[in-house]
């Protein structure tokens, strides 16, 4: 059977079932969550050849963008023996290393220029998307990275690229879809402002409209991280609430959960909330189960001069490919393989009663 992702009300449902059907924990509500994994380089590649030297496996001194991709599809049965329902995987992916000579002159997105979509990276997804079909799983789709959209022509073209992408997406038949139209839309995307939090609505809604045989895909877009929520005509339209939950402690993720919740719009027009990046800390993952929000486990990876919650510039990028640490510096390995990795899966365990 196809896996097939729905909403009603503020749950999520598979195949026309609540997620995690009948399930709590310690008092709890786990039912019509949707427990999911940042996973944004799944489709990953770089088009510059003096920054694609940095992706380099280390068991055979070769970036493979193939060899990425298909490793993740063969990851994702064991994601989901855990209880993993979701992941976002990005078509123009995320930050690697963010050091300046190698974050500004990368080149990874799924689009040209003009907004079309090249076969390459589309082909790497449809193979996403058939192997967390086939593994009862969804694919939470980002469409726009900030570093990366502006190399697109303009709003033409973001224009373009998201109708490309929404018709693409509904061709392919597949059925287990949301889409992230931004990611962290924020006030930086003032250099295109559709892209930013007061007009970002209008994408949702292009997603939206965008129909085949009467079917189209679920929509929203994700927040930053700390206190930042969709407000105005962003609330409004998208189908589900994407807050990030990067940068908050526990308290500060309930308050800001408990805000969104309270608001007019969640008052009037409850939605499902679902956190699609966060931290490595399960207090995080508790803190959003407390409130009723699923949660996005989002590892990094060392050698990447990223610093969140978690510092990941304490150790360098580990030198074998077994020992490779996060799920977002390239090159990845899509195994559980980690310290950083495990404790989020075995509690996943835990809370879902996978396994048990």
């Amino acid at each position: 059977m196809p896996t097939t992702i729905a909403i009603e009300d503020t749950h999520f449902l598979i195949n026309g079932q609540p997620t995690y059907t009948g399930r709590s924990h310690q008092g709890r509500k786990i039912e019509g969550l949707l427990f999911n994994s940042r996973m944004i380089q799944a489709i990953f590649d770089d088009e510059n050849p003096t920054t694609a030297i940095h992706w380099r496996y280390p068991d055979t001194g070769k970036w493979d963008a193939e060899r990425n991709t298909d490793e993740f599809c063969a990851a994702l049965p064991l994601y989901r023996a855990h209880g993993l329902l979701a992941v976002t995987v990005g078509l123009q992916g995320g930050g690697s290393i963010y050091t300046p000579e190698i974050y500004e002159n990368y080149r990874m997105s799924a689009f040209d220029a003009e907004g079309e979509l090249k076969p390459a990276y589309s082909e790497r997804l449809r193979r996403v998307l058939s192997a967390a079909d086939e593994a009862g799983m969804v694919v939470i789709v980002n469409y726009f990275y900030w570093k990366q959209a502006r190399f697109l022509h303009g709003e033409a073209a973001i224009r373009r690229a998201t109708q490309a992408a929404t018709e693409w997406l509904l061709n392919t038949g597949y059925t287990n879809i949301l889409v992230d139209v931004m990611n962290e839309s924020g006030d930086w995307s003032a250099v295109y402002p559709i892209l930013g939090p007061q007009r970002i609505h209008e994408l949702i809604k292009l997603v939206q409209q965008t129909r085949l045989n009467g079917r189209r895909l679920l929509a929203g877009s994700s927040t930053g991280g700390g206190e930042a929520l969709p407000e105005g005509r962003w609330q409004q339209v998208e189908d589900f609430h994407l807050p990030h939950g990067n940068g908050c402690q526990p308290d500060e993720l309930r308050a800001k959960l408990r805000r969104l919740k309270a608001s007019a719009e969640f008052q009037r027009a409850p939605r499902p909330i679902l956190i699609n990046e966060d931290t490595i800390f399960t207090d995080n993952l508790e803190a959003a189960v407390d409130e009723y929000a699923s949660w996005g486990f989002y590892c990094q990876g060392y050698g990447c001069h990223y610093k969140d919650r978690m510092d990941w510039t304490t150790r360098p990028r580990e030198t074998s490919y077994e020992a490779l640490s996060g799920f977002q510096t390239a090159p990845v390995n899509w195994g559980i393989n980690s310290a950083e990795k495990r404790p989020f899966f075995e509690r996943l365990r835990v809370l879902t009663g996978e396994g048990a």
